[in-house]
């Protein structure tokens, strides 16, 4: 299979490179490249989303079919050793197969800025992983999701940076300690020379360098009048942008922000029913499995497939491939679920029905209807909101903050 130019740069790239980051925006292509420059450095362990296993196998398989390949399912299929070329296992289970990462030549960090945390069980293993390896290969399109301090635990593996987290965030991340206790690394300082350290172990391009007729998607912001919560007022906007895991580090704050999904399920509802009835294919989005279940119900005369976290592979895959083979012409899922690794790119437009205050993981699930081979198509993308809510204020600011992480990379 003969890889596209950009792809191939990419390829000879990270081969020039013992250790590289490979940061080309969503949907650029950025599996193909790398599982061909893997297959030069024989045997390599593959870690991606539990989403992403099947992309990776099917890459391979178009790449060297004779190479034999390996999917882990598991916790205990991921302690079992194995021989194969190639080894594909999810973040999840990552910690139980570290025992064997010695016998690896190369290793793929796919959809890297899953590592963060530099507490969590995933992001240990796979740096304990990245210090026993030689070629490593991180790759991510939202390679910093929220704030320069969640870098570090990459540019550390990958020996980019060679300090300890505290000394990153008080030099990047305008570490301080706040009077209510702990330490604020919410910020962003030195942002010049920390572009200036990555750059030389990172490409990155964007879909307008790549592609001569890109559009950029039409972004609008779709509110409703709807009453609002009064709960709402007791948050800070700005706590909430700093904490990438609001919903959960605030107490009442998951319960407050279900609810205002489901009041806002039915006009939604009407209006994705109104983009159905011109017979273009719409993804849906949305965050809590009461929405996405209603939504299912309320357009089940589309007879919409659907994906959450607890659908079972086979299952996945099927519904996805029947709306991208347009047996359907309605895709809803989670974004936790389907913002990463799946190709959706049948459909032009998008309906965030419960927007992520995330802008890395909001690129990545509208990234999801755009693909190399799709030039010239300015994607639509709507935004579900409340008027004067704090959904609504916590996107606007979020949106903002997002142009300090386009300074580093």
């Amino acid at each position: 299979m003969e890889l596209f130019p950009h792809q191939q740069e990419a390829k000879l790239f990270l081969l020039s490179r013992r250790r590289a980051i490979l940061a080309d925006q969503p949907r650029v292509g950025k599996t193909l490249p790398t599982a061909a420059a893997a297959l030069e450095n024989l045997p390599a362990l593959i870690v991606c989303p539990a989403i992403a296993k099947t992309v990776w196998e099917s890459a391979f398989a178009k790449l060297a079919p004779n190479v034999s390949v390996h999917v882990i399912n598991g916790k205990r299929d991921a302690a079992l050793p194995n021989t194969a070329d190639i080894t594909i296992i999810n973040y999840d289970v990552l910690q139980y197969g570290v025992t064997q990462v010695d016998r690896y030549n190369t290793l793929v960090l796919d959809e890297a800025h899953r590592l963060a945390n530099p507490k969590a069980k995933r992001t240990k293993a796979a740096m304990l992983a990245m210090k026993k390896i030689d070629h490593v290969y991180a790759l991510s399109g939202t390679i910093v999701p929220n704030r320069p301090a969640e870098l570090w635990p990459i540019l550390h593996g990958l020996g980019i940076y060679r300090g300890g987290w505290f000394d990153f965030v008080y030099r990047y991340a305008k570490a301080w300690s706040p009077p209510w206790g702990g330490l604020d690394v919410s910020g962003a300082s030195n942002i010049p020379e920390l572009k200036a350290l990555v750059k030389p172990h990172m490409l990155r391009r964007k879909k307008e360098d790549i592609f001569m007729d890109y559009k950029e998607p039409q972004v609008s912001l779709i509110t409703f009048d709807l009453a609002v919560d009064k709960r709402e007022q007791s948050f800070d906007a700005d706590a909430l942008i700093a904490n990438p895991n609001a919903l959960l580090a605030f107490e009442g704050l998951s319960e407050i922000m279900r609810e205002a999904g489901i009041r806002k399920a039915p006009l939604a509802i009407e209006f994705i029913d109104d983009l159905l009835q011109a017979d273009e294919p719409v993804v849906v989005f949305a965050h809590h499995k009461e929405v996405v279940a209603m939504l299912t119900e309320g357009l089940k005369e589309h007879k919409p497939v659907m994906v959450v976290g607890d659908t079972p592979k086979a299952q996945r895959q099927k519904n996805i491939d029947a709306f991208q083979s347009g047996r359907t012409k309605c895709f809803i899922g989670n974004i936790s679920s389907c913002g990463e690794g799946i190709d959706l790119s049948t459909a032009d437009t998008i309906v965030f029905v419960e927007p992520t205050w995330q802008t890395s993981a909001l690129e990545q699930a509208s990234s999801r209807v755009e693909n190399i081979n799709k030039n010239g198509i300015k994607p639509l993308i709507y935004l579900l909101t409340v008027r004067a809510s704090l959904d609504h204020t916590v996107l606007d600011r979020v949106i903002k903050k997002q142009k300090i992480i386009s300074q580093i990379i």
